[in-house]
């Protein structure tokens, strides 16, 4: 059978046994016809709240934190977060709250800080207008005097967020629910958290117990509901959580770009092919310019944890498809999309993330790919890394991978050192870099998938040597990888497609 994949910024027809499963995303849901009353009327009737209108008076302090620009993949064009804060601060206007009371705030946790131009693409101009830029902020983890300890949980984990949490009367977080994963007491806990309390969690003790979309069986998400016990007992938290569809490609562009099956027979439209002729760096800067065209379909406000359990059974509604047993190997065409590459660049380790960390974990109950599986992956794995941006990945590309690429002696070895590297945590405060620690991290996310992998064979590499560092195996087409595939797994053994981007959760029956 003939596929359209995407390889890096390259859109290619390949040909798959006849016999291979393909699984497709839920076809996308349509979207609210008129978000911002939407927005409005969950403010005016929230979920475990009294309306927002009813939680603030004159004079109070309030803080509107909201997620970064890191998801959802491609960046939005005209972003929800930005939409939903301005019917936000209507309404904070409505019951008397001055401006100068209010303060915003970009959860970025321990990525990089956003420049004032990509913060007013997020906010859009309107809240720019209004608020910016002298009370838009972005989260500082390394600010001593930024930072308050609210205590530990009762299993012990220690909790840290930014000050403005317990100094203001009313801390409203904005998000975009793109995952299971996301959203919830991780808004707060991880977008205004600390590296000493984000490590209590974000680990390979954690990450090896089961896949981080999968909030009911998961002890990650139990965490953060004890860790953000915690924090109801000292700050006034007020979400609003928005649903987007899987209409990625806006209706320009979808019938170009989409590899769901909407082309005949998978072939690549001229267009594509022709693009595909264009040098590297023009193909990058075409890539990094897209937009995305999902469509907010749900929104919720009120207390986290009468909203969370609403926004995850409506993500469940668009996400969630189902797949009849698992597969002896699976098959990625990945595109050169990554959260940590936003405004910014791929590399290697942001691709190995996309594909064992996200794509891999995008289940429910069990993998797609058994234990002892075979992954085919098909990107070229560009090599070099954005100076500014990542300077930490180089280290661990350049001095730790060749020393051990074990998620878990690498956490041992190096996370303390990368964590408090004065040069490190200067780049993090002062100059938009991903805080030192954060591609150890990124790194561990993919851990379930190196454990439980056979191999992992690349077809497209525009290196090898790259591939070769990250462990994995370079392959010259995918011929030649389907036939190692049978070598390790048997003749006849299943092969399953999964049809990305958009991104889905399967459900392994």
């Amino acid at each position: 059978m003939q596929r359209r994949v995407f390889s890096g910024d390259d859109l290619v027809s390949v040909s798959l046994p006849d016999e291979t499963r393909s699984i497709l995303p839920p076809e996308p849901m349509p979207g609210l016809h008129d978000y911002k009353g939407a927005v409005l009327r969950a403010l005016r009737s929230p979920l475990g709240s009294p309306p927002l209108a009813d939680l603030v008076r004159p004079g109070h302090r309030i803080t509107i934190a909201f997620d970064d620009p890191c998801l959802p993949l491609p960046p939005l064009a005209g972003d929800v977060r930005g939409r939903a804060i301005e019917v936000i601060l209507e309404e904070l206007f409505r019951a008397g709250i001055e401006k100068e009371r209010i303060r915003l705030v970009c959860a970025i946790g321990l990525h990089r800080k956003w420049t004032p131009a990509e913060l007013r693409h997020l906010l859009g101009r309107k809240v720019w207008r209004e608020m910016g830029p002298n009370r838009i902020f972005n989260h500082d983890a390394e600010d001593p005097d930024g930072i308050v300890e609210l205590g530990r949980s009762r299993s012990g984990h220690l909790v840290q967020v930014n000050r403005s949490v317990t100094e203001s009367d009313l801390v409203i977080y904005v998000n975009v629910n793109w995952t299971p994963m996301n959203g919830g007491w991780k808004s707060i806990l991880v977008g205004l958290g600390t590296f000493e309390s984000i490590r209590t969690h974000h680990n390979v003790g954690v990450l090896e117990q089961g896949t981080l979309m999968d909030p009911d069986r998961n002890r990650y998400h139990g965490m953060m509901e004890e860790m953000g016990a915690v924090v109801a007992q000292q700050a006034n938290v007020f979400t609003v959580e928005t649903v987007v569809n899987n209409r990625v490609w806006g209706p320009g562009i979808d019938r170009l770009l989409s590899v769901t099956g909407k082309g005949p027979n998978g072939r690549v439209p001229h267009a594509m092919r022709w693009a595909g002729r264009l040098p590297e760096v023009v193909k990058q800067n075409l890539s990094g310019s897209l937009r995305s065209g999902y469509e907010p379909i749900a929104v919720h406000a009120g207390r986290i944890d009468a909203v969370h359990p609403a926004t995850l059974a409506a993500l469940a509604r668009q996400q969630n498809t189902t797949a009849r047993g698992q597969t002896d190997a699976l098959f990625l065409g990945l595109p050169n999309l990554s959260p940590y590459s936003v405004f910014s660049r791929i590399n290697p380790i942001l691709v190995t993330n996309m594909a064992l960390g996200y794509v891999y974990n995008l289940y429910q109950g069990r993998p797609v790919v058994r234990d002892g599986g075979v992954m085919i992956l098909m990107n070229p794995f560009l090599p070099g890394f954005h100076p500014q941006h990542h300077p930490s990945y180089v280290e661990l590309y350049d001095r730790v991978l060749p020393q051990t690429r074990d998620p878990r002696e690498i956490e041992e070895g190096f996370e303390e050192d990368f964590a408090a590297r004065p040069e490190y945590i200067d780049r993090y405060r002062r100059q938009y870099a991903y805080h030192g620690v954060h591609p150890i991290y990124v790194w561990a996310w993919g851990c379930l998938a190196l454990k439980r992998l056979s191999k992992i064979l690349v077809v497209g590499a525009q290196e090898p040597g790259v591939v070769e560092r990250l462990g994995f195996t370079p392959v010259p087409t995918l011929e030649r990888a389907l036939s190692i595939a049978q070598e390790g797994l048997g003749k006849g053994f299943s092969l399953t497609h999964l049809a990305v981007p958009p991104i889905f959760v399967t459900q392994v029956l």
